[in-house]
């Protein structure tokens, strides 16, 4: 009867866990300063750290245009917002190998661009390379009511730095498509490793309340169905022995 018991409570501590569970914002760069305290490794081991599965979409293979449209392998689509910045594929090793997403200013008062994903996602990050001290901002459309929560971040002061920006939402927040916004001063920005996935609290949620509407986006993987599984395997048999 004990076990049983500790189960429900942790079961119980998990769900208050997920359901207050808040948007979680993560920042990393070369060069410290303006509040920033993690290198860009560091920033993204922390943003994967709280996922449970993501896929890093680079621009290799990528096709297309900025004005129609640039389609990645993972099938999402890169496109300008028509403000008259602009995107294109660019050859630039500034963040690694090329290729990578090269923006250009052209008088306008950010570099901004929509990134439309296959299937709504729960958590996304980038990397982002020269942004002269900028501003970096990210709006989210919710795939479920279209809402848009926007998001500010302060870059690191000076030129020539390499910069990691990652958001996990709350649990029941997916988007359908991210803007994605730099105020450089140089007008010239490179972009590239976009990642996105499932944050492990959004799963966590699901697994207790699989109802939910958000949750015809999460895949719960077989070792934790399984975990599952053989939990009630042991409740059962905890049962037939007390009964006997």
């Amino acid at each position: 009867m004990r076990l049983i018991k500790y189960l429900i409570a942790a079961i119980a501590i998990s769900g208050s866990t997920a359901s207050n569970a808040a948007i979680i914002t993560v920042q990393g760069s070369n060069v410290l300063n303006n509040g920033v305290t993690m290198s860009v490794t560091e920033a993204r081991s922390a943003w994967e750290a709280l996922l449970f599965s993501h896929t890093l979409d680079t621009i290799i293979g990528a096709t297309g245009t900025g004005a129609n449209g640039i389609t990645t392998t993972a099938g999402n689509v890169y496109k300008n917002i028509g403000n008259g910045s602009s995107i294109s594929i660019s050859n630039s090793s500034a963040l690694g190998s090329g290729p990578a997403i090269g923006g250009s200013r052209n008088g306008a008062s950010r570099i901004s661009f929509d990134v439309f994903f296959t299937s709504p996602v729960n958590a996304v990050a980038f990397d982002v390379y020269d942004n002269d001290g900028g501003g970096m901002q990210l709006i989210l459309t919710d795939a479920n009511t279209g809402l848009e929560t926007l998001f500010d971040f302060n870059s690191t002061l000076g030129s020539g730095h390499s910069e990691f920006f990652g958001v996990v939402f709350d649990p029941t927040t997916f988007v359908s498509s991210l803007r994605v916004g730099g105020t450089d001063p140089g007008g010239v920005t490179t972009w590239d490793n976009f990642s996105f996935g499932i944050g492990q609290q959004a799963v966590d949620s699901c697994t207790l309340n699989p109802n939910q509407p958000q949750c015809t986006n999460v895949s719960v993987s077989e070792p934790v169905s399984l975990a599952l599984f053989g939990f009630g395997l042991a409740g059962l048999a905890l049962r037939r022995r007390i009964k006997k």
